[in-house]
């Protein structure tokens, strides 16, 4: 599938986001954030095909990752990168019929655990635009508590014990 380049988009863009997920984790935030870390993680809780990074660590602005949904790649670049908090990426290029698309991962540190706060927007044609969206928060707020049971179920890989 040919990929089209998207637009450029990054904070302003991000900011007029209604697409938003939250989920409480029982586990340390650093656990939450080593699993999106983890390239394989990604294909057990989303429905993702594979995800490679294609920048070298350490990762920051301006890592690139690609990821593959089916025969679809899409390739992203990071606007936005706090270790161990927060990583915000917009599709850099795919074939998906969008015009722009960013996600926000954001881990907060709570008394019992932490939290994954997501936010997401898609723009595209109307109503694709709406449908997209409603995509993109749906298999993130299905997807967050499986995240959660691959963390205890492997604690190591996570960085517990």
């Amino acid at each position: 599938m040919a990929l089209k380049t998207h637009k450029a988009v990054a904070e302003e863009y991000l900011a007029g986001a209604t697409a938003k997920v939250s989920h409480s984790f029982g586990v340390p935030a650093a656990a939450v954030w080593a699993a999106l870390l983890d390239a394989q993680a990604w294909t057990q809780w989303l429905p993702i095909t594979k995800v490679t990074w294609t920048s070298p660590q350490p990762f920051g602005v301006g890592t690139t990752r690609t990821v593959e949904i089916g025969d679809a790649k899409v390739e992203e670049y990071f606007f936005a990168w706090e270790e161990g908090k927060r990583m915000a990426f917009r599709f850099a290029a795919s074939p998906l019929p969008i015009s722009a698309a960013v996600e926000d991962y954001r881990v907060v540190e709570t008394a019992g655990g932490c939290e994954l706060h997501w936010a997401g927007r898609a723009s595209a044609i109307f109503p694709l635009n709406i449908l997209v969206n409603k995509q993109l928060a749906g298999g993130l707020k299905s997807g967050m508590p499986k995240l959660e049971a691959i963390i205890r179920a492997e604690p190591a890989r996570f960085g517990l014990s």
